[in-house]
């Protein structure tokens, strides 16, 4: 089963998949699905909207669910499994919809993979829920294909997608119908888009901090009238950016007069730098990755829209042209041109080169009175520092931070991994779980060389076997594209399993960082106690390591002999210090 939703995130955007709540039911009060199912045919409900605006937890495709199961039973169908794909459109090639790649794949095996639970074909409210674009049409078609007899109900009309009496063909143009149209509409959408640009006038989009959202009663258009209680707040964190302040001290500032962002959150350095890189605060707009200019004067078009001007607010486009000269981001860099040498940098920044960034959190008591908790990130030593090599540091706005130098950090906290690895995972023996479709995969392509060979001897005419082969292809394609992503997760799952020193010698990176992701769940490193010097020797008490395996398993493992000599002698570089405790390693 899929579940994309991330408790602690959420969003309207997410795929899942799980057993329809009648059947699961009958299932916990001990019965089996054949008895429930009494000789019904088993389908998927498939549910899909492409914004979700509803208060609550996905009301929409939950409707659809209950239209499905009641209209399934008009066909003696059952629904076992509900698939939904929320907030997510249909209409976009790049948009990958999981829950509706997963119906597929489980409709081609006849059954869901992980419960086992058999599926003959889709239900759902009306056929664009499914598909809008002839490629998943045709994957969808494909599936039906291969199960046999598949089948598809619309709303309450059964449709058959296997046979080829014409629905295929209409199916097809429908779709492809659709996509065109889909096409006509972004082109309207690009084209008034440039056209109010051109006209200086407000453009639809969430609501700017600084500006007022929109409002029916009264009558107000969003980002058109400056929102009197963040405006100061905007012009001042443009003035300080213009001055040459930081974009950390920035931060910290607003944060510490708790003026919240636009949607009522704390803000971070990313948020402050699109508000002040954003040109709609002195009236300007990009299109197009350039800023909108009059062709008769060579200026920026100016909107209809409050904005700053030098005489009431003293900042205005040369201001804003002078900050953007120190961004770097590509999508901050707002119509901005950028030479070949800063993109290059921007991506190498972007390059994972410490274990531990991402693990190591920040121990130290913020400006909010709380622990700061914020993810420590690698960091080459530089200047003065650069002979006590690289450190790892907090990079919160709003916390003075700590830092502890890589190299001692990598070697205790790689003792205890290794030690803990060698304790419970020496000599385990890789598990795999054989791929389900393996069989129907060597059917495929038996099928395949049977109708080659039949047109090598002269028994089948190439133009009668061309569609048949084609969709074999197409099958057999699919099928192997899975039957990779399969081995992929199997090694992932394996990735603990088989373990030794040497491999893990023997890997790479990345493969490092996942096993330390499935042995650590954080590492808290606290400050320095107060009185303590910032060269004193490195102390491996001021790590707080709490573990994603069993505690107590994890706490024979920092018993081990040797971990905590190996590195106790090390000297480190602290950043500045302030008061904390100093806790025992779990």
């Amino acid at each position: 089963m899929i579940d994309t939703r991330n408790p602690s995130r959420p969003s309207r955007t997410f795929s899942r998949s799980y057993v329809a709540p009648a059947l699961q039911s009958w299932l916990d009060d001990g019965g089996a699905v054949e008895e429930w199912l009494n000789g019904r045919t088993p389908l998927i409900s498939y549910a899909r909207i492409s914004a979700d605006r509803l208060d609550g937890d996905a009301i929409g495709v939950g409707r659809q669910h209950k239209n499905n199961t009641r209209n399934a039973e008009l066909h003696n169908c059952a629904v076992v499994l509900h698939y939904e794909d929320n907030n997510i459109t249909a209409a976009k090639r790049e948009v990958v919809r999981p829950a509706f790649v997963q119906m597929c794949r489980d409709i081609t095996h006849s059954r869901e993979e992980e419960t086992g639970i058999p599926v003959r074909g889709c239900i759902a409210v009306e056929r664009e829920r499914v598909w809008r674009l002839p490629r998943d049409f045709i994957a969808f078609q494909d599936a039906l294909v291969m199960v046999g007899n598949g089948i598809f109900i619309e709303d309450k009309t059964l449709l058959d997608l296997v046979n080829d009496d014409g629905t295929i063909i209409a199916g097809l143009v429908t779709s492809g119908t659709g996509e065109a149209e889909v096409k006509k509409v972004r082109k309207r959408t690009v084209r008034n888009a440039k056209d109010r640009a051109e006209e200086g006038k407000s453009y639809g989009a969430p609501r700017r901090f600084g500006w007022l959202g929109a409002s029916k009663d009264p009558y107000r258009l969003g980002n058109k009238h400056k929102n009197e209680e963040e405006w100061p707040h905007l012009i001042e964190m443009i003035k300080a950016r213009y001055s040459g302040r930081s974009w950390r001290g920035i931060t910290a500032e607003i944060n510490k007069k708790k003026v919240p962002t636009a949607r009522g959150g704390r803000w971070s350095e990313q948020g402050v730098k699109a508000a002040v890189t954003n040109p709609a605060w002195w009236g300007g707009r990009v299109l197009n990755g350039e800023i909108v200019m009059d062709s008769a004067t060579d200026n920026p078009v100016i909107g209809k829209w409050d904005h700053a001007t030098k005489e009431s607010d003293g900042v205005d486009y040369e201001t804003w042209k002078t900050i953007m000269t120190g961004v770097k981001a590509n999508r901050l860099h707002r119509g901005m041109q950028q030479s070949a040498s800063d993109s290059q940098n921007t991506e190498q920044l972007r390059t994972r080169k410490y274990k531990y960034s991402g693990i190591l959190r920040c121990g130290r008591i913020n400006d909010f009175e709380e622990t700061c908790y914020a993810k420590l990130s690698g960091n080459p030593g530089t200047g003065r520092n650069a002979k006590y090599g690289d450190y790892y540091r907090c990079g919160d706005p709003n916390c003075k931070g700590v830092g502890r130098r890589v190299a001692p950090v990598d070697t205790y906290l790689e003792g205890l991994l290794l030690a803990y690895m060698d304790k419970h995972f020496a000599g385990t023996k890789v598990q795999t779980t054989p791929w389900r479709g393996q069989d129907k995969l060597a059917t495929l392509r038996k099928q395949r060389k049977s109708v080659k060979e039949s047109v090598a001897n002269g028994e089948s005419e190439w133009s009668d076997v061309h569609d048949l082969l084609t969709r074999l292809a197409r099958n057999i394609k699919t099928l192997e594209n899975e039957e990779k992503e399969h081995l992929k997760n199997e090694a992932k799952r394996n990735l603990l399993r088989g373990w030794s020193r040497e491999k893990w010698a023997n890997m790479e990176l990345a493969e490092q960082r996942e096993v330390i992701a499935q042995v650590f769940a954080s590492v808290v490193v606290m400050p320095i106690p107060e009185g303590v010097s910032d060269k004193a020797p490195f102390n491996p008490n001021l790590l707080k390591v709490s573990w994603r395996k069993d505690p107590a398993a994890a706490q024979e493992a920092t018993k081990s002999k040797g971990v905590n000599q190996a590195v106790s002698r090390t000297d480190d570089k602290e950043q500045p210090t302030g008061p904390g405790p100093a806790l025992e390693l779990i």
